[in-house]
């Protein structure tokens, strides 16, 4: 585990000692109450009671925020390490055609599809909703433009589609670096998201199978 991780879980453990405290200290000054002023609640107990109360759940959501429910900001250098990657797709046939592209459903009640392709001699499985199938007159897609992509790579995208014959694939990811707020949301060395275009040149390379299982 990556040592900038405890920043979290100690975090969650603090926020759980937290709250016997309160259910603690509650409980005794409700007591107090009673024994000394004949009531189980007074005007100052009942606010002491709403900001112990109120300041458990909003530590409690943003550390639940920083785990579960930030959103992966691929232009915050400061927090993400973003790299690119890029390869030619390698053809594949049987008995019914050629195919750059296997695309799959993975259940009935979703639109979610499965997309296998091969690369450099391996086997890549992605899902649609991290990667697209490009085959349009342009190299790079809407969904991926919102991706950053320099000029640099930019140009390398446009050589690789003339020489690879508008075959590739090309891959865009980011990884969390060990700092404070990605320890705090226990994602610190940890991959934080991708994105591949499949680029083929038409839609008749495409393989379509049924839902899998």
């Amino acid at each position: 585990m990556n040592t900038w991780n405890l920043i979290g879980i100690g975090a969650w453990i603090l926020l759980v000692l937290y709250l016997v405290f309160i259910c603690v200290n509650i409980r005794n000054r409700h007591i107090k109450n009673i024994v000394v002023h004949g009531k189980k609640r007074t005007g100052a107990t009942v606010v002491i009671d709403i900001v112990e109360v109120l300041i458990f759940f909003v530590v409690g959501y943003g550390l639940f925020y920083a785990a579960w429910m930030r959103p992966v900001d691929y232009t915050a250098t400061d927090q993400v390490t973003v790299k690119h990657e890029y390869g030619p797709l390698v053809m594949q046939t049987d008995e019914d055609q050629a195919y750059y592209v296997i695309v799959q459903g993975t259940s009935s009640n979703t639109p979610s599809k499965r997309y296998t392709y091969w690369s450099e001699g391996s086997k890549i499985q992605v899902s649609s909703h991290n990667a697209i199938i490009n085959s349009d007159a342009s190299y790079l897609p809407m969904r991926a433009a919102s991706y950053p992509w320099s000029k640099k790579q930019l140009k390398e995208l446009k050589k690789l589609d003339k020489t690879s014959d508008h075959a590739y694939a090309a891959t865009i990811s980011a990884k969390y670096k060990d700092t404070f707020l990605n320890g705090l949301g226990m994602h610190a060395g940890k991959a934080a998201g991708s994105f591949t275009i499949i680029r083929i040149p038409n839609d008749s390379l495409i393989n379509v199978q049924p839902l899998s299982n």
